[in-house]
């Protein structure tokens, strides 16, 4: 019982101290002139820059060509190359349309004077008219689910799988099939979710934390309905695999320090790529956000396209 206890504590530290990198890291993007902005060069716990990451930092970009009071409402992403982690990245907005109510920027994300992601945010200035949305599933409490990164390292110890991502910022915690079991699944899941640490009230920064997660398990819904196991894809053990695109519409104000419900699925795969949509929900039961993502995925030695 104390050695469970001092793991949980551990990771809990762990991902409070990534968490707080992150937070100086997307607040350290640097104005250069002209809608440009730049990000200096930061850790990363993947061989690749994770997709949230940029995502994270062209919000915060495009936000500071934006008028106060404006907020995000949705964002429609490529990812066109993979990020390299050894190298700066450099954001350039191009402000496409501003209206009484809306505001259209459009980002690229750029290393060595290539695109690396092309994002379009849309801001809207609060307004009222018609409510609807479906009810929150029923999922058993997060406090009752044990935690990713004990679950990984009960599993792994210390030699953990290249690229599990841990420790991850946010605190992922996964109701139903967890991504390397070995059956075949569904491809229906539920995942709680929050960052451990109490965050000030920022809506830009809750905003640029929810981003951050909203990208960490789309992938899952794809592979557990396919003899492909976690370790093999993010390994390289067999197969390549990288999200091509990503959307999000956000219905409602999120605090990423609060447990967030992501019930997501997996329609659909085809060509050797595979879609995933979710919808996230807080503890009150409120629709908060919903997403889309296409990933590509295929045997190494295949051709990737990529």
């Amino acid at each position: 019982m104390a050695e469970d206890l001092a793991r949980t504590e551990n990771a809990r530290q762990d991902r409070a101290a990534s968490l707080r990198r992150l937070i100086a890291r997307i607040g350290q993007i640097v104005p250069v002139g002209n809608d440009r902005f730049e990000v200096p060069v930061g850790d990363s716990v993947f061989d690749r820059i994770y997709g949230g990451h940029l995502l994270a930092e062209a919000l915060m970009a495009a936000a500071a060509t934006v008028a106060e009071g404006r907020v995000m409402h949705s964002m429609h992403c490529y990812f066109l190359r993979l990020g390299d982690p050894s190298l700066a990245v450099s954001y350039s907005v191009e402000r496409l349309r501003d209206t009484r109510g809306f505001s259209v920027r459009q980002v690229r994300a750029e290393q060595a004077g290539k695109t690396v992601t092309l994002v379009t945010f849309s801001f809207a200035a609060p307004s009222e008219g018609m409510t609807h949305q479906w009810r929150m599933p029923d999922a058993p409490d997060p406090e009752s689910v044990p935690s990713r990164d004990i679950e990984l390292m009960e599993m792994h110890g210390a030699e953990l799988p290249v690229n599990a991502g841990v420790p991850w910022p946010v605190d992922v915690r996964h109701v139903d099939q967890r991504p390397w079991d070995p059956a075949i699944g569904d491809g229906h899941h539920r995942i709680w979710m929050r960052v451990d640490e109490r965050l000030p009230d920022d809506p830009l920064l809750h905003t640029a934390l929810f981003v951050y997660a909203s990208d960490i398990t789309m992938a899952d819904a794809v592979t557990v309905q396919h003899p492909i196991r976690w370790e093999d894809l993010i390994a390289g053990r067999g197969y390549f695999g990288a999200s091509l695109d990503h959307a999000i519409w956000l219905h409602a104000p999120v605090r990423a320090d609060e447990w967030l419900l992501h019930v997501q699925e997996s329609s659909r795969a085809a060509d050797g790529r595979g879609f995933t949509t979710g919808r996230f929900f807080d503890r009150a039961g409120t629709l908060v956000a919903s997403v889309a993502q296409e990933i590509f995925i295929r045997k190494v030695g295949e051709e990737s396209g990529k």
